[in-house]
């Protein structure tokens, strides 16, 4: 049995109630929590004032990934498609193209230097544990 549970990374402070937390550069925060938090990433957009990016892992199968800046420009996404289908999860709205150029743009809002060739190869990438997929996708994206 994997993880399940939700995962912040946000430049913020230490989380109430995280399971592990880990600094990275630039003042970023991996954040994990033990099951989900609904509306954690919009709470922690709104108190911080900066970018975020979440995931929520389930059973190390899947990440359903999606990400907010503080003007609103959303994104989500699908780590493991293929599992996101065996779980039944809904269809989304965005093309993967689009969600590509989306995620460029949230880093480049949040100060990031994303590689966009990385970014698209972690987005399609196939992964034994989601959690790998979602670190591989943040680091892409220059959260280091």
């Amino acid at each position: 049995m994997g993880y399940t549970g939700r995962i912040l990374v946000a430049r913020t402070g230490p989380y109430p109630g995280a399971l592990f937390e880990e600094e990275r550069a630039g003042g970023w925060r991996w954040i994990q929590l033990d099951g989900d938090v609904p509306g954690a990433l919009g709470e922690l957009v709104a108190a911080t004032g900066t970018p975020a990016v979440s995931a929520f892992v389930l059973d190390s199968d899947v990440a359903d990934v999606e990400a907010l800046t503080p003007g609103g420009q959303r994104w989500r996404t699908y780590l493991n498609p293929d599992a996101a289908d065996r779980y039944g999860a809904p269809p989304l709205s965005m093309p993967p193209g689009e969600v590509l150029r989306a995620a460029i743009s949230w880093a480049a809002e949040a100060g990031l230097s994303a590689d966009a060739d990385a970014v698209r190869e972690a987005l399609g990438a196939h992964h034994v544990e989601a959690e790998e997929a979602f670190e591989d996708l943040i680091t892409a994206l220059g959260v280091v």
